[in-house]
C-alpha cells in the first residue's frame, strides 16, 4: 500500500511528468520523422521508376520515329505516337504539380498515363509539392524540364516527317538529317534521365542520413529523460526517511498543540465556574430581592453559556473521529427535524419558518447534515432582529447542475463586512458577540468539508445572512427527485 502511494506522489511530481512529456512527444517525433522518411524515400524511389518508364519510352519511340522515316511504314508512326503518350503525360503531370492552382486530378491522369503504379501516384504529387523549392529537388526538375523540351522537338520531328511522307515529299538528304538529330535528342534526353535519376538518389542517401541523425538525438533526448526520471524516483524514494522523521517531528508539534488546546478548554470552562462562584458570593451578602433575581439570572446565563460550549465540544471531537457514514435520507426530514428542535419564540415573537425543498432522497451522512442545518438555524434564531415586525428563516433546497444546494436565509441582524471572512475560524468572536463560543461555524465548515462541499455567506448588516451549501454528489448518490 505504502509503496503504491509513493508511486502516485512520485508520478505527480512536476519535474518527473514534464521528463515523461518529453519523452512521449520524442517518441511520437520518432514515429511522424520515420513516417515522412519512409513516404518521402517511397516516393523518390516511383520516381526513379518512373523515369525508367520514362527512358523506355523515349527510347522506343525515336527507334520506331526512326524506322518510320526510314520505310515510311504507317504502323512505326503509330507505334511512336503510342510511346509518346507516355512522356507526354509525364510532362502534363509535372506541369499541373508545379502551378500553384493545378488540378490534381490532372496531374493524377497524367502521371498514370506515364505508367506509373497507380499506388505510388498519392506520394508522388506529395513529394512534387513538399520539396519543389528545395534546391536538390529543383536541379531533378530542370533535369526533367530539359528533358520534356527535347520530347517537344521528337513530336515536332514526327509531325515534320508524317507530313513529308503524306505527300511524298521526303527527300534521301532529308531523311538523312532528320534520323541523326533524333538520334542526337535521344542520346541526350538519356543523359537527362541519368541526371534525374542521380539526383533522387542523391536525394534519398540524404534524407536517410539525416533521418538516421535525427533518430538517433531523439533517441538520446528518450534515454537521457528516463534516466533523469529514473534519478528523481530514486532521489524521491531516498528521502522517504527524512519524510518520516519530519512527520514524526510535526507530530510532536501537534502534540504540543494539543496541550495547548486543552489548556485553552481547561481555561473557557473555569471561566463560566469563577464567575458563578463569584454571583454566589454577591447573593450571599445581597437582601435584595431584585437584585438576587437579577444575579441569579446571569448565572442562568452563564450555565447556559457553559452548557452551550461543553455540546459544542463534544460535536467537534465526536466529528473528527468519526468518518462519513453516507446512507439515504430525505432532505425534507432533516428539515423538519431542525425546524422542529428550533420552533419556539423569541422575545416573544414567532420564528416564521419557510421551507422550498425541491429535492427530497440523497446519499450522503444525515448525522452530519442535520448537525450543519441546527447550527445555522439555531444562529439565525438566536442572531433574530427583535425591531423587526416578523422574523423568517427560509430553506432551501435544489439541484444545481452536479451539486446539491441548500440554502438557509434569515431577515437577522446580518453579520459585518470584516466579521464574514472570519467567522468560520475556530474560536473567532466578533467584538459584539456574547452568544458564541466561536466554534459552531467552525464545526459546521469542517462537516461540509467532509461532506465533499462548500459554504458561502452573504450578509448585509440589518438586512439579513443568507448560507449557501454546496454539496457534490457522485454518479448514483441522488436517489430520488421529488416535488415537495
Amino acid at each position: 500500500m505504502n509503496t503504491s502511494v509513493s508511486g502516485l506522489k512520485i508520478f505527480k511530481n512536476k519535474k518527473v511528468l514534464i521528463l515523461l512529456f518529453v519523452m512521449i512527444i520524442a517518441s511520437a517525433s520518432i514515429m511522424v520523422v520515420n513516417f515522412y522518411t519512409i513516404r518521402t524515400l517511397s516516393g523518390a524511389r516511383a520516381y526513379i521508376n518512373g523515369e525508367s518508364q520514362y527512358s523506355k519510352a523515349e527510347k522506343s519511340a525515336s527507334a520506331y520515329l526512326i524506322n518510320y522515316i526510314s520505310f515510311e511504314n504507317e504502323s512505326d508512326y503509330e507505334a511512336f505516337q503510342d510511346k509518346i503518350k507516355i512522356v507526354n503525360g509525364d510532362k502534363l503531370a509535372r506541369i499541373e504539380m508545379s502551378s500553384a492552382n493545378g488540378n490534381m486530378a490532372i496531374a493524377k491522369k497524367g502521371l498514370i498515363a506515364g505508367k506509373n503504379d497507380i499506388e505510388d501516384i498519392d506520394d508522388m504529387i506529395w513529394l512534387f509539392k513538399t520539396f519543389r523549392h528545395i534546391t536538390l529537388f529543383e536541379k531533378a526538375i530542370t533535369a526533367w524540364i530539359d528533358a520534356d523540351t527535347m520530347i517537344d522537338k521528337l513530336n515536332y520531328f514526327g509531325t515534320i516527317a508524317h507530313e513529308k511522307v503524306s505527300k511524298n515529299e521526303f527527300t534521301a538528304e532529308q531523311k538523312r538529317s532528320m534520323i541523326m538529330q533524333v538520334s542526337k535528342h535521344s542520346i541526350i534526353l538519356s543523359t537527362k534521365g541519368l541526371l534525374f535519376a542521380d539526383t533522387l538518389g542523391e536525394i534519398s542517401r540524404k534524407i536517410n542520413f539525416y533521418a538516421f541523425i535525427i533518430n538517433v538525438f531523439i533517441t538520446l533526448i528518450i534515454v537521457f529523460s528516463s534516466l533523469a526520471a529514473a534519478a528523481i524516483m530514486m532521489r524521491n524514494q531516498a528521502n522517504s526517511k527524512k519524510k518520516i522523521i519530519e512527520q514524526y517531528e510535526n507530530l510532536q508539534v501537534i502534540n504540543a498543540g494539543l496541550d495547548k488546546f486543552i489548556y485553552n478548554i481547561t481555561h473557557d470552562l473555569r471561566s463560566p465556574l469563577a464567575s458563578l462562584i463569584g454571583l454566589i458570593g454577591l447573593i450571599d451578602d445581597e437582601t435584595d430581592l431584585d437584585q438576587i433575581k437579577a444575579y441569579t439570572l446571569m448565572m442562568k446565563d452563564s450555565l447556559e453559556k457553559q452548557d452551550r460550549f461543553i455540546n459544542e465540544m463534544l460535536t467537534f471531537i465526536k466529528s473528527k473521529h468519526t468518518g462519513i457514514n453516507k446512507t439515504d435520507c430525505s432532505i425534507a426530514a432533516i428539515v423538519d427535524s431542525v425546524i422542529a428542535q428550533n420552533n419556539y419564540h423569541t422575545g416573544g415573537k414567532q420564528v416564521q419558518f419557510y421551507k422550498e425543498i425541491e429535492l427530497d432522497e440523497i446519499k450522503t451522512d444525515a448525522l452530519k447534515l442535520n448537525v450543519v442545518l441546527n447550527n445555522l438555524v439555531s444562529n439565525s434564531i438566536k442572531y433574530g432582529d427583535q425591531n423587526k415586525p416578523e422574523q423568517w428563516v427560509r430553506l432551501r433546497g435544489y439541484l444545481d447542475n452536479d451539486s446539491v444546494v441548500i440554502e438557509v436565509e434569515d431577515n437577522g441582524m446580518g453579520i459585518r463586512v470584516k466579521d464574514q471572512e472570519r467567522i468560520f475560524d475556530k474560536f473567532y468572536m466578533s467584538g459584539d458577540n456574547k452568544h458564541s463560543s466561536g466554534i459552531g461555524l467552525y464545526l459546521v465548515k469542517d462537516a461540509i468539508t467532509q461532506l465533499n462541499g462548500t459554504i458561502e455567506v452573504e450578509s448585509e448588516l440589518g438586512i439579513g445572512t443568507k448560507f449557501k451549501i454546496r454539496i457534490l454528489f457522485e454518479k448514483g448518490q441522488l436517489v430520488e427527485l421529488d416535488e415537495v
